[in-house]
């Protein structure tokens, strides 16, 4: 089994894990703490709050100090988070560990990510991260379900099940070998006369220009653009069960059954696409699916488009992500691509974070029609910054290959 499938594999045991908490934790903190709903969201949604500082300086440390490390000990450190629920009985004990889950977690998809683009040749790079996301998106999807059905045989049995799910992909990672390119310096040109005695000025590539920042200035765009689409995806996910009823259906079920079945197949495919054809290829349909969705929900929200609807954004998001990743990937140097990625996923999770909070608050006042108006206008404004970001790099069309 190739470096890059262990990563993969890894990846749905570890996001299986995890996924289990989004059942299980706020079913403990109400059923077990007896604590508010509120409470129990909050334990939910901080673990995103964590994984937006832990990509920035996971990209950093992935860059300096190469992807193994954080694949191979950080499994481990989120099985431990796991087992340390066991001990946890209050609602601040949670909290803290649900942070170490989210640092960790948030950290190790970068390493994970960054790992696969450097494994992957230039003009595959889309099909391996559009291979991890399908790897996380099935351990996502079918964690809570494993969550509910443990928690319904006692809240121990799914802290020790999720710690041993997050061991079995530290084993599979931990046979990673490290895939950071080496920077080898550049040929020396042999034109150049050199005096008798007296030896060639060393030569180095020009990879980068000293340490990456915090926040890489070549990912801001286009993470804006992903956090436009960010908080639409987060909408979908947080506020479809209200939206069903709010439209006449009796239940969610084929809301997100289209929004799932979407993403799961249009990204099975829309990798080797956009290795084929170019990732800005990609990208600008994706993004005009995601804002007709969007447009489709709040102009015609009634059932049948409703599930067209989702469909149309479970698309645009299956296209947009994997190629943009591939896209920056090639346009940033090699040795601060791990910053680059940590960056715009950053940008991402920001968006998803807000994205249910802030539609939300806009149906409480004026209904869905409005709200979903909302993501649509934010992604027709992310196409724009998607432009001005391609327009700022040397590589417009193709697949691209990192540049030095």
């Amino acid at each position: 089994m190739s470096a890059s499938w262990r990563i993969d594999l890894g990846a749905i045991f570890l996001y299986l894990a995890l996924g289990s908490m989004f059942s299980a934790i706020p079913r403990y903190v109400t059923e077990q703490l007896g604590e508010s709903k509120a409470l129990a969201g909050f334990a939910v949604s901080v673990f995103f709050l964590a994984a937006v500082v832990a990509r920035p300086l996971a990209g950093r440390f992935a860059d300096r100090r190469g992807r193994r490390p954080m694949l191979v000990l950080l499994p481990f450190v989120i099985a431990a988070a796991f087992a340390g629920l066991h001990l946890a009985r209050e609602v601040g004990p949670v909290l803290a560990l649900r942070l170490v889950q989210g640092f960790a977690g948030g950290a190790f998809y970068v390493a994970a990510v960054t790992a696969e683009t450097d494994l992957a040749p230039p003009d595959r790079r889309a099909s391996a991260v559009a291979r991890l996301s399908v790897a996380i998106y099935l351990g996502f999807a079918a964690g809570p379900l494993v969550g509910e059905w443990l928690t319904d045989r006692g809240s121990g049995w799914t802290w020790t099940v999720a710690s041993l799910l997050a061991v079995v992909a530290g084993l599979l990672t931990t046979t990673v070998p490290e895939t950071r390119p080496a920077l080898t310096p550049a040929p020396v040109d042999a034109t150049v006369v050199v005096p008798t005695g007296s030896q060639p000025p060393a030569v180095t590539t020009p990879t980068a220009d000293g340490p990456a920042p915090f926040i890489y200035p070549a990912a801001v765009l286009p993470g804006i653009t992903l956090l436009t689409l960010g908080v639409g995806y987060a909408t979908i996910t947080s506020l479809s069960a209200l939206y069903a009823r709010a439209i006449g259906l009796d239940s969610s079920e084929p809301l997100y059954l289209a929004f799932a079945l979407s993403i799961l197949v249009v990204r099975l495919v829309s990798g080797r696409v956009a290795d084929t054809v170019g990732p800005v290829r990609v990208i600008f349909p994706g993004l005009a699916s995601f804002v007709a969705g969007f447009a489709c929900l709040s102009l015609l929200d009634v059932p049948a488009p409703a599930v067209v609807g989702v469909t149309l954004v479970g698309v645009g998001w299956a296209l947009v992500f994997p190629a943009t990743i591939a896209w920056l990937t090639g346009t940033v140097p090699l040795a601060h691509r791990g910053a680059a990625l940590g960056t715009l996923v950053a940008f991402m999770d920001v968006g998803q974070g807000a994205g249910g909070y802030l539609v939300g608050a806009v149906a409480d006042r004026q209904g869905f029609s409005w709200a979903y108006l909302v993501p649509a206008l934010l992604a027709a404004c992310g196409t724009v910054v998607m432009v001005a970001a391609v327009r700022r790099t040397s590589e417009p069309l193709g697949t691209g290959t990192a540049v030095p």
